[in-house]
């Protein structure tokens, strides 16, 4: 016994590494992947339960492993995931939900599996990097967001649910969150989902407030390869397109030090300070590459590169030569992203263009760019957002170790307080220098720039020449070779502090180099120019080019050994600039050292970045305000400071705030008698100014660095007092001018910054302690500042102005909003709460009521919303405001309409609806306020950390309330008017969303305060109050305002109603208990609203949301855990609400009975056993209700109910086997236990039952079968009298048949209906009524007339044109005898007329009928009858074809190959089998009578194949009994006769076919033999019929010769089996008639109808003979005619026929005289020179083309076939005798396959009649026996057929001559016939002689050769094939079925020998 020890970790899981395929109950079967909790273990085993489902079990050890999971657990349901938490666990969960659905659009080849496939799979691998453990904070941030994004894309593309999510990718909880804000989480999610379907985010989402970009480029240098032997600068940074340089240099020494190790360890170059330009424009990084060392490089031919090399080394005399330039642009790959991509920088060497031309001819050319480059620079790249700080704090392993760090040549886009900057860039240009010293060459000029104070002294360390390389003391220029005119184009920076930045200037020393090394040492600097860096007025020098002089410095006159320190202190003396230079300078100017080279000039160019350092006066003029206040002109230099450029204000923003507050408060002045040309106010002035900068949109980025100024940076403790005055001023003196305006406007606008200077200026005054005489009595280090109620009441006075005010109000409360959050830091809440409601009450309600709503908004989501004492004062003036002003979008458009006539009139005059003429958008965007105002309001009321907020929501409800709920119903009920117009409205969900949630914050005590106040304004609008909340929830039930997906908005949705109604049903329940009974009106209002209320209740419980079953296990227990189930719920309410009706009850019966039934049939089990005790409830009440008013208690009401709900019901999808077992155990058992129901209750609930399993079934049946399955709904709903329900599944049997154009159906359904009207004028009453035009039809006869009118164009659609006459006959005498309109009189015997016409004129191809048996439980339960069913097929249906159909439509089935009766194998298999055969219908006794009469054959045929219920099919059967007596040779044929037998079995089916089904079941079957004589006594029969049909139809002209032709050559020179010798050997014997007495009458038969075959014969030859046949074939048949005749005359006596008076008098048979001339006759014999029809003339072509167009078969010009051709005629001869089954044989001749035959010869023998007149009536010879100019009519009286009908037997004959192929239907050879070319011209074309084994000796006839004798041929058309020959066995073609050849000719019903015509 194996014991199973508990594991010590009771949350110990396990993940399957392989599939475990259970082989033991005990086991647990699992699929790789699978999470188990393991419970127990043995040896080897584990036990444990999978998570999947309840299964639990034991599994190898060695199959799993045991993992740490996270695990969520959901009530019962345990969700775990190996790997982590949060968003690898939410990866694993989302995975194994969408695999389900990945297989099920597998399954369905789904476009979207291969999206989803991809899906998953980046979802792997994210789950992967997350839960790797080795990402940095930012990377793992991003994967989250990417999973999350990539999900919830996922989800939509599925259409699962949207999953709402923090920003930290938690789910949202909605139980905590209030439901506006819910829904503008499902609003952001969406959208973002709806923007990026095709994208997957990247970076981080960005902020919504005004933020700069700020971008940091990082590089890191792998490898550098070039030529070149000499050490190397690489200097790189980044260019825009035009080769401009956008940041600072890097400096990198190549090859490095420590080559091997640096290799490795490079350090990572960032450029920091990037703006989001660089987003924006084109981006190259470049290397500039300077080789260090001699004139000329060292001609070392090797590669340098990291790796290979020695390294060189400098020497301190070496020079700075040009080399080249690596560039590469890098767009692509910083938008990119890919920081493992190495990207290429290629080489280009520098041979005669300076360094900057080359570098701007590379980027220009792109023919250069796209060269392939072995040289380069190999590096990786990758951008990042956010600033140095940033990207250390975020992503600090990047800039880790020695990294080097270049900013922007500029100002970044924000600067900071603490950003001091004070840097120089400047850049070497160009310069141009003359030839010295009488060289005759030009110069190698190489510049050196020094920092130089006023003395001469190089201030060290000041120059920067590339970031990550010390700070040096000059910067030395690259030397071009022989270049008087050097473009450098060369950038360093200049370091400096603002002392010495005053007192220095930069000196360029110019020095020749010489090639020579001895020469170089001795060469001196031959020149000087410099650049001073601050003006005369203390301004730095401006951003330009600076073209400098240049002075020769000659050290000769050098006074000291210094000589180039006594120049660069010397030229200070002397003019920088060449602009500076005097008049006459070129004549000479010199100081000390240096003389003036006036032809030299130096061309550099300067662009300072400095925060202190300035280069505007105005702004210096502000700065230095104490010295201009000293002199009186401090009033100018405020008045200056408003005209700098804004550029120049924001750089320098911290030090001019300092110098205005210092103004404000050092400068001494009366604040009582302020004036324009104050202090106070040009400060407020220049504040402003400053101010309303960095508001503008522009500059918005450096508001974070206002606010960090005034936090952190300012500091004046007194400014609050005079800036607080000054705004008072301001706002009072509003009225002095357009000055004072404008000033007050700009202040409102800048009142938030304001505010926040003066509350720190007051912190900082509390936090100094100062004891000014305003500090108030608590102490000097409260901050409290009672000087704020002086701007306090100012505001106050403000919002009482008048209309000059206006615009200063609007701006007052726009930003007086955000000024409180400040204010509350030295003022009372409550008391700026008092304040704020009053300036708000000050303006008139009417005025600027957007704005107001504004600034309501804005209050409340500040702290005065969040303080509950502040709230308390709030909250009622924003209730009583936004009652007065929200209304109905609708309203406001009427409103408007009304006010505006001039609309009104434009309106009329255009013929447009006034209110679309209206710009309504104001309106909208003031309705959305006063939502959006509102949703903040609930919003905040949600959270638990605002304090108490009992008070407020009662408050918020009894004010907004009923006010919100009428503007909800109203917009419904606008958007429901409009048509095509979906609720999916933002503004109506946000709106709906307030009213949740007021009402989801509702209490009872709180509702009944709201209802008492409605009451108290108004009894009816407290009623109305309670029907717009139903009528609201109705329609939001009806007509979502959320998405299908918002799966938690509906959830939260619905629980939010099931708390109103439990609110409501309170209410009710009160009023109904204290309602007086005798005020009728009253209670039939409230009788209604609780009807309503029910209905609403019914309508939440079935809601499809609230449906759980079919979503997933975790979103269904997340649901039940956060709200219950809500139809458990709502079911009991609806329970209890029920039975506390007490007497009521009555009055909601049957009212009550759909809303209840709709509820229990919820798929819930607590809901059934909840709902289903009501019924019987009910049965109680009405029973007794009935008892007590009519004295017989009945159900009559509440039964009716329930039958019509339980049909529409079930129609739509409800219920169940299980509710149906649930009802009747329920409600059957206690009407079985009540004395009273027990008989009436029993009765309904098993009728309820009935019909539930015959709608069940019906519904889950496919298509096909529901036409059969409605039968039984219909004969259910007429026993129990349902008219309008029978009536209804009437027409929808007709629709399904209309669908399938199955016209004579549909037609036979409508019957059904028009059976239950009379012929009377009688009101129609509403259960008669046409479903699909209740209103049309008024009397019975007017919609009976109308339904026979649709039935017989129904039956004319059908070819049922007999049924459709029965129709019209009833209409024609309905209308003469109730006198109606005569024109539709004349109408309907126009209709009967067309009907009879088309009878007999056009072709209708009969239908085929087959039998089939559903064998197995495979099968649905109403297929499986014991006797099966019989179909009516198509027209010209083959068994083939509709064993297809049948196979289609059940692919899993398989047909029997026997119809013998199959065992238990089958029957009780669970698999599907069919059994299908071919079957002929029994023409019925009604016209059996019209058989042998002279009646046309197709009426006759109609009757035989229509209004059928019963059919036969055959078997052979063979017996040896007869065989042994026969014996001879050649007897086997005798024998096949003699023994074979025939089964047959009839059955019959419950209705005719065609009826309102297709098909019908078998109710009767018999089976019994037909013996061998009965057989031949049958085919002789049919053979005498046919040939008499045959012989009467030849007698027409227009008829073709070629069937008679082949008939008789059938039976008189048959080729097959003997003939009529097998019947004398079989049955003409004495040992048969001794054997068989009883078969006396049977033999004399056979040989009374072997007589009677002779004068048919004659009679046949004798037409045969006037119609012109082939000669030879005539002749041939009248010598086998005296044969035979003289044998049947002498054997079986001579008969004389009807025919013998038409026969000439001579006793032989003559052929026709010939009509041409004798000698032609004489000159050509028949037998040698005789010509086929279809090759003389031109004739000859077109119809042999014609025939072959019917035969699809190529024809010699002789007519003949080619052997091969002759072989394919054979195989089509025998592949074309199968009949409708494998086995059976039609018993008549009249079998399915005879009548399609004939039918299909019938339609082309007219065809190719029609165009054959048409060509010989073209055609003129003079052989021509006669020539018919009329057309072709019909001119006899009696109805025979107008185009002949063929046998079978005969088709079988002239199969072997026919052309048709085995792909053809056999009638085609109808259109075929052997003529002479004299023959009548309606005849067809005539036709080779017939095909067979003798075709080539026909052929040999036809070429003028002699003819061989003809082979003995038998009848096979009097024999049937023995079972096992080739005839028996073939297969069957796509055509229309014959009889083999080799069964007996099928024999028709026995009709009456139609008469010959005089």
């Amino acid at each position: 016994m194996t014991v199973w020890r508990k594991l010590e970790n009771d949350e110990c899981y396990a993940v399957a590494l392989y599939n475990f395929n259970a082989t033991s109950p005990n086991h647990l079967q699992l699929e790789v992947g699978e999470l188990v909790t393991l419970r127990g273990e043995c040896k080897d085993w584990y036990w444990g339960q999978s998570l999947r489902g309840d299964a639990s079990g034991a599994f190898p050890k060695n199959y799993v492993m045991i993992r740490e999971c996270h695990v969520d657990r959901c009530g019962e349901t345990v969700v775990a995931s190996a790997g982590g938490g949060g968003v690898v666990h939410d990866i694993a969960v989302t995975l194994r939900e969408w695999l389900q659905n990945w297989k099920a659009l597998y399954t369905k080849n789904d476009d979207r599996f291969k999206f989803m496939e991809v899906s998953m799979r980046a979802l792997l691998e994210l789950r992967g990097q997350a839960a790797s453990g080795a990402l940095p904070q930012d990377l793992l941030r991003r994967v989250a967001r990417t999973a999350v994004f990539t999900i919830d894309k996922g989800n939509r593309i599925l259409g699962m649910e949207l999953a709402v999510r923090t920003i930290s990718g938690q789910l949202v909880d909605p139980l905590t969150t209030s439901t506006f804000k819910l829904n503008a989480l499902h609003d952001e999610a969406n959208s973002r989902i709806d923007k990026n379907m095709e994208t997957t985010p990247s970076s981080r989402p960005t902020s919504q407030g005004p933020t700069a970009r700020t971008y940091t480029v990082v590089v890191n240098v792998k490898n550098f390869v070039c030529r070149m032997s000499d050490v190397a600068e690489l200097s790189l940074a980044l260019h825009d397109s035009s080769g401009i340089k956008l940041t600072e240099s890097i400096l990198l020494r190549w090859p490095p030090q420590n080559l091997a190790v640096e290799l490795f360890t490079a350090p990572s170059l960032v450029f920091t300070d990037l703006g989001s330009d660089i987003k924006k424009e084109k981006i190259f990084l470049v290397c500039h590459v300077v080789r260090l060392g001699s004139m000329e490089p060292q001609n070392i031919d090797h590669r340098r590169s990291t790796i290979t090399g020695a390294l060189p080394t400098t020497s301190a005399g070496s020079m700075r030569r040009p080399f080249g330039v690596a560039l590469a642009d890098v767009t692509q790959h910083l938008s990119n992203q890919q920081a493992d991509k190495e990207i290429q920088l290629p080489f280009y060497a520098c041979e005669k263009d300076n360094m900057d031309s080359l570098l701007k001819k590379v980027i220009s050319n792109r023919d250069l760019k796209d060269q392939k480059h072995t040289q380069g620079l190999w590096v990786y790249l990758q951008m990042f957002e956010g600033d140095l700080k940033q990207i250390r704090q975020e992503n600090p392993h990047i800039v880790v170790g020695n990294s080097a760090f270049a900013r922007k040549m500029g100002f970044p886009e924000v600067i900071l307080p603490g950003d001091a900057r004070n840097d120089l860039y400047v850049t070497l240009c160009s310069g141009s220098f003359s030839r010295g010293g009488g060289k005759s060459s030009e110069r190698n000029i190489e510049l050196v720039a020094r920092v130089v104070d006023k003395n001469g002294q190089t201030i060290p360390g000041v120059i920067s020449i590339g970031a990550g390389v010390p700070l040096v003391n000059e910067y030395t220029s690259i030397v071009y070779y022989h270049e008087d005119r050097p473009r450098w184009q060369e950038v360093f920076k200049v370091c400096l502090n603002i002392e010495e930045f005053k007192e220095a200037h930069i000196v360029f020393l110019c020095r020749h180099r010489s090639s020579n090394e001895a020469k170089d040492r001795s060469e001196r600097h031959f020149a000087l120019a410099y650049l001073r860096l601050m003006q005369k007025e203390g301004t730095t020098t401006s951003d330009t080019q600076h073209h400098l002089a240049v002075y020769k410095i000659d050290h000769k006159r050098s006074q000291t050994s210094e000589v180039e320190t006594e120049a660069a202190a010397a030229c200070l003396g002397l003019p920088s600039r060449r602009d500076e230079l005097p008049a006459g300078s070129d004549r000479g100017l010199t100081r000390g050292p240096l003389s003036l080279v006036h032809r030299d000039t130096l061309t550099v160019a300067t662009k300072l970045c400095s925060t202190k350092l300035t280069q505007r006066e105005e702004i210096l003029g502000v700065l230095k305000w104490s010295t201009h206040h000293a002199e009186g002109t401090l009033r100018t230099a405020l008045t200056k400071l408003l005209r700098v450029p804004n550029d120049e204000l924001v750089k320098f923003l911290q030090d001019i705030l300092d110098a205005l507050f210092s103004i404000l408060t050092q400068v001494e002045e009366e604040s009582c008698s302020y004036t324009e040309q104050s202090y106070a106010v040009l400060v407020l002035d220049c504040l402003l100014v400053v101010i309303s900068l960095v508001a503008d949109h522009k500059y918005q980025h450096f508001q974070p660095v206002l606010h960090v100024y005034i936090e952190q940076s300012f500091c004046d403790a007194l400014a609050y007092e005079k800036l607080i005055s000054i705004m008072v001023w301001a706002i009072q003196s509003a009225e002095n001018g357009e000055v004072a305006s404008k000033r007050l406007l700009q202040c409102m606008k800048c009142l938030e910054s304001l505010v926040r200077v003066l509350v720190r200026s007051r912190q900082l005054r509390a936090a100094l302690g100062s004891r000014a005489t305003n500090c108030n009595a608590n102490g000097d280090n409260d901050p409290y500042c009672p000087q704020l109620e002086s701007l306090l009441e100012a505001l106050v006075w403000l919002m009482r102005c008048g209309d000059h005010a206006l615009t200063c109000q609007g701006s007052a409360l726009k930003y007086l909003p955000h000024a409180i959050p400040h204010m509350i830091k030295i003022y009372p809440d409550t008391q700026l709460s008092e304040y704020t409601v009053r300036a708000l009450e000050a303006l008139p309600l009417g005025r600027l009521s957007n704005q107001r709503l504004h600034a309501l908004l804005e209050l409340i989501k500040g702290p005065l919303g969040t303080s509950a004492g502040a709230r308390a004062i709030l909250l009622p003036h924003l209730a009583q405001t936004l009652r007065a002003l929200l209304r109905a979008p609708a309203e406001w458009e009427r409103e408007a309409a009304i006010k505006s006539r001039s609309v009104s009139k434009a309106a009329r005059l255009l013929g447009a609806d006034t209110t679309r003429l209206i710009d309504n958008s104001q309106q909208q965007q003031f309705v959305e306020l006063c939502v959006e105002t509102l949703g903040e309001v609930v919003t905040l009321l949600a959270r638990d950390d605002v304090g108490p907020v009992e008070g407020d929501r009662g408050v918020l409800a009894k004010a907004l309330l009923p006010t919100v709920l009428k503007i909800a119903v109203t917009m419904i009920r606008e958007r429901g008017r409009e048509e095509g117009i979906a609720n999916d409205d933002p503004l109506l969900r946000k709106l709906i969303c307030v009213l949740l949630d007021m009402v989801r914050q509702m209490s009872e005590e709180q509702y009944t305060m709201v209802m008492k106040t409605v009451e108290a304004e108004s009894a009816e609008r407290s009623e109305s109050l309670v029907q717009d909340a139903l009528a609201l929830m109705t329609s939001l039930l009806q007509r979502p305002v959320f998405r299908p997906h918002w799966a938690d908005m509906l959830h939260l949705q619905h629980y939010v109603m099931m708390h109103a109604l439990r609110l409501l049903s309170r209410m009710l329940r009160d009023s109904l208990a204290s309602i007086d009974e005798s005020d009728t009106d009253g209670l039939n209002s409230l009788h209604s609203t609780l009807a309503e209320w029910f209905s609403t209740v019914g309508l939440v419980a079935s809601s499809p949301p609230l449906q759980l079953e079919s979503v997933p296990a975790t979103r269904k227990h997340r649901v039940v855990m956060l709200y219950g189930d809500i139809r458990r719920s709502a079911a009991t309410l609806a329970a209890e609400m029920w039975h506390s009706l007490g007497e009521h009850k009555r009055y909601f019966i049957p009212q009550l009975v759909g809303p209840f039934l709709e509820v229990s049939f919820l798929n819930d089990e607590e809901v059934r056993n909840t709902i289903i005790p009501l019924f019987y409830d009910m049965m109680q009440t009405d029973f007794r209700h009935t008892l007590d008013t009519y004295g017989e208690g009945n159900l009559r009401a509440f039964e009716n109910e329930l039958i019509d709900k339980l049909d529409v019901l079930a129609e739509a999808g409800r219920g169940d086997a299980a509710w149906r077992a649930r009802f009747v155990s329920l409600c059957g058992a206690m009407c079985n236990q009540s004395s009273e129901l027990r008989q009436c209750g029993s009765t309904l609930v098993a009728a309820a039952a009935r019909q539930l399993d015959a709608l069940l079934q019906y519904r889950a049946a496919p298509t096909s079968h529901r036409m059969y399955l409605i039968t039984s709904v219909l004969r259910f709903y007429e026993q129990i009298e349902r008219p309008h329900m029978y009536i209804r599944y009437v027409h929808r049997l007709a629709a399904m048949h209309r669908a399938s154009q199955h016209w004579a159906e549909a037609g036979l359904t409508l019957k059904l209906h028009a059976k239950l009207l009379d012929w009377s004028h009688t009101a129609l009453p509403p259960r008669l009524r046409h479903p699909a035009a209740p209103e049309s039809h008024h009397t019975h006869l007017d919609l009976k007339i109308f339904l026979y009118e649709e039935m017989a164009r129904l039956l004319e659609s059908g070819r049922q044109w007999e049924a459709a006459v029965e129709v019209i006959k009833e209409l024609v005498l309905v209308h003469e005898q109730n006198a109606l309109d005569y024109t539709a009189l004349a109408d309907l015997h126009e209709l009967l007329a067309s009907l009879y016409r088309a009878t007999l004129h056009q072709t209708r191809l009969p239908n085929s009928y087959f039998r089939v048996r559903y064998l197995g439980k495979g099968f649905p339960s109403h297929l499986l009858t014991p006797k099966g069913f019989v179909y009516r097929g198509n027209e010209c249906d083959m068994l083939h074809n509709f064993k297809e159909r049948m196979l289609d439509e059940w692919p899993e089935a398989e047909v029997l190959l026997k119809l013998d009766e199959p065992g238990e194998d089958i029957t009780e298999s669970d698999g599907q089998y069919l059994q299908i055969n071919a079957v002929t219908p029994v023409i019925s006794e009604k016209w059996a009578h019209l058989v042998g009469k002279p009646v046309d054959e197709r009426i006759l045929q109609y009757y035989e194949n229509n209004n059928v219920n019963k059919f036969i099919y055959s078997r052979p059967v063979y017996k040896n009994d007869d065989g042994d007596i026969i014996s001879g040779n050649n007897v086997a044929g005798a024998k096949e006769f003699a023994t074979r037998w025939i089964e047959r079995t009839e059955v019959e089916i419950s209705d005719n076919l065609p009826g309102i089904l297709r098909w019908f079941p078998v109710v009767a079957s018999r089976t019994f033999l037909v013996s061998p004589l009965e057989v031949a006594v049958e085919t002789m029969s049919n053979t005498n019929r046919q040939l008499k049909r045959v012989i009467m139809e030849t007698k027409n002209t227009n008829a073709i010769l070629h069937p008679l032709t082949m008939r008789l050559q059938g039976i008189l020179d048959p080729q097959v089996q003997g003939g009529l010798v097998n019947y004398e050997l079989a049955f003409f014997t004495a040992s048969y008639e001794a054997r068989h007495p009883e078969h006396c009458g049977l033999l004399q038969q056979l040989k009374d109808l072997i007589a009677d075959q002779v004068p048919l014969l004659k009679f046949g030859l004798d037409v045969h003979a006037s119609r012109d046949p082939d000669k030879k074939m005539h002749a041939l048949l009248v010598k086998r005619f005296h044969e035979l005749q003289q044998k049947v005359e002498q054997n079986f006596g001579k008969r004389m026929s009807e025919f013998d008076a038409l026969s000439e008098a001579s006793s032989e048979v003559q052929l026709r005289a010939n009509l041409r001339d004798s000698s032609d006759i004489d000159s050509r014999s028949l037998a040698t020179n005789r010509m086929s029809d279809i090759s003389t003339g031109n004739e000859s072509t077109s119809k042999s083309k014609f025939i072959s167009a019917f035969n699809r078969t190529r024809i010699s010009s002789s007519g003949t076939l080619t052997p091969r051709h002759k072989k394919r005629s054979r195989k089509s001869e025998v592949s074309l005798q199968s009949s409708g089954s494998q086995w059976y044989t039609s018993a008549t001749s009249n079998g399915v396959n005879s009548t399609i035959n004939s039918a299909i010869t019938s339609a082309i023998a007219n065809a190719f009649n029609n165009s054959n007149n048409n060509m010989n009536n073209s055609i003129s010879s003079p052989n021509m026996l006669e020539t018919t100019a009329s057309p072709l009519r019909e001119l006899r009286q009696e109805l025979v057929t107008e185009r002949p009908l063929r046998a079978d037997a005969e088709r079988r004959l002239s199969q072997r001559a026919s052309y048709v192929t085995s792909s053809e239907p056999p009638s085609n050879r109808d259109s075929l016939g052997t003529t002479d070319s004299n023959q009548d011209e309606e005849e067809p074309p005539p036709l080779p002689v017939k095909q067979s084994h003798r075709s080539l000796d026909l052929d040999t006839e036809n070429n003028n050769m002699d003819v061989n004798p003809l082979p003995t041929r038998y009848n096979y058309d009097l024999v049937l094939s023995p079972r096992h020959s080739y005839l028996y066995q073939s297969k069957r073609r796509n055509t229309c079925e014959l009889p083999p050849a080799n069964e007996k000719a099928p024999t028709p019903p026995p009709k009456k020998r139609n008469q010959s015509n005089a």
